[in-house]
């Protein structure tokens, strides 16, 4: 079996070794099967993260949402974990959190966790049980048990990213749903 920073190292590699063809087909197909998701389609308020140039990409999700009407949170990096800030229709003063990934200004309304109905996440590495390997910071784990039962929590990756076997810890949290390119899969559920 594969350690974790084995398979971050391969995944990784997998995702980068795509083509900006091959991205672009599969982020179209992944925005499509999300925008058919009861999950997302019947949700008020949706945190989605900005992504980062090899992860599946979210603006289009974004617009969707905006033409939707829907309230958006986005993740903030904070010295207590991580937070859902919302993401006022238009802003454009985002900055480079601690991680390169694009935030909202300080100042920002925080939702709480109980006012989120759908989460969608990014991962290194996924398996069909909906565990989930990410950069090994913990921040979406304890930010993802905090959310009420209700909360549907929705893995985004592409096909290439998903394996046999992602090696748990106790505090690491499932997806309850699994959206590549190929399929929207029902995981088990996350804690």
């Amino acid at each position: 079996m594969l350690t974790k920073a084995r398979l971050r190292e391969i995944c990784l590699a997998r995702r980068a070794s795509l083509t900006p063809t091959d991205r672009c087909r599969t982020d179209d197909t992944i925005y499509r099967h999300v925008c058919a998701m009861p999950a997302f389609v019947t949700s008020q308020t949706i945190m989605l993260y900005l992504a980062l140039p090899q992860e599946v990409q979210t603006a289009a999700l974004l617009a969707e949402c905006r033409r939707k009407a829907k309230q958006v949170a986005v993740p903030v990096v904070t010295r207590q974990g991580l937070v859902a800030a919302k993401l006022q229709p238009g802003e454009t003063k985002l900055k480079a959190g601690p991680f390169g990934i694009l935030e909202p200004a300080p100042g920002a309304t925080i939702f709480s966790p109980d006012d989120i109905d759908c989460v969608l996440v990014p991962g290194v590495a996924f398996d069909h049980r909906g565990a989930r390997l990410g950069f090994g910071k913990g921040y979406y784990d304890r930010f993802l048990c905090r959310l009420p039962a209700s909360a549907q929590v929705c893995g985004l990756a592409f096909s290439s990213q998903i394996v046999e076997h992602v090696p748990e810890s106790p505090h690491d949290v499932r997806v309850r749903w699994l959206v590549t390119d190929q399929d929207v899969r029902r995981c088990q559920d996350r804690c």
